[in-house]
């Protein structure tokens, strides 16, 4: 039988929590690590829609990328967010588990998972913290490496909108540019923009790019393509799927593994 703490130590051995930043809030965030579970169901984020999904399912347990909640709760009232989440999972017996910058950091991750959709090589990460180098399973955050060849800018964003199922990237920079060396950072990465341009790179590749970060890409000669935070992460859902699958299978323990069909990007374009 599989309880929720198996799920948590099947992703604790994948992408271990003790990567997270300090500032995150991974593992069960609401319900029972003694809790039988026969179905999940992995989603980018806890919200309603992915809860109903789950219940529809008859899924005991969703495995999120995003964190309920990163901060400490002053109350947990069911008519206000997100309580009103937190109540509606423990009544429907959903336990929520996230895994987020554990997984970011992670070798196998989702900046790696990125990375090998776009066929980068000659991989090596964009940002490294010292203090976790001596980890096995710790790749830095972002990565930088080399497409097949070089393409212009324009066949790069086409070809971002492509694997990531057509998601509307937002790109700065002369279209018919040559890009061959590439930095990218899954999520909001707009903080790591001159880091990548110290790198060197042609381009930079994220989400949440805001105004001033695309001016001073412009400055210091480099590319970017704002592939937008949903799509840049909710590439990770089928692999952590899997990763769930395998170690139910290398265990011999019945579980069945459903990815998330109806959550969206919030965002719409007109």
């Amino acid at each position: 039988m599989v309880r929720v703490q198996n799920i948590l130590e099947w992703l604790d051995a994948h992408a271990p929590f003790r990567l997270a930043a300090g500032w995150d809030r991974c593992g069960l965030q609401v319900g029972d690590p003694t809790a039988a579970v026969d179905r999940v169901l992995v989603a980018l984020d806890p919200s309603l829609e992915t809860i109903s999904e789950a219940e529809q399912l008859g899924c005991q347990c969703l495995v999120t990328h995003h964190p309920l909640f990163l901060k400490p709760l002053d109350a947990v009232r069911v008519d206000q967010f997100p309580g009103g989440l937190v109540a509606r999972a423990l009544r429907s017996g959903v336990n929520l588990v996230a895994a987020h910058t554990n997984l970011d950091v992670a070798r196998a991750g989702t900046n790696d998972t990125l990375a090998e959709m776009l066929s980068l090589t000659s991989l090596q990460p964009l940002e490294v913290d010292p203090s976790l180098c001596h980890e096995e399973l710790y790749a830095g955050l972002g990565r930088i490496g080399l497409l097949p060849c070089a393409v212009p800018l324009k066949a790069f964003a086409e070809e971002v909108q492509r694997v990531s199922n057509g998601a509307r990237a937002r790109v700065v920079g002369d279209p018919s540019r040559p890009v061959l060396r590439v930095a990218l950072c899954t999520g909001s990465g707009g903080s790591l923009v001159e880091l990548a341009a110290k790198a060197g790179v042609d381009v930079y590749l994220t989400g949440d790019i805001k105004y001033h970060e695309a001016q001073r890409a412009l400055e210091e000669g480099m590319a970017l393509v704002d592939m937008g935070h949903f799509a840049s992460e909710r590439i990770i859902v089928a692999p952590v799927a899997e990763v769930l699958r395998a170690r139910a299978s290398l265990g011999e323990l019945e579980l069945e593994v459903f990815t998330a069909s109806r959550e969206e990007d919030p965002f719409w374009m007109l």
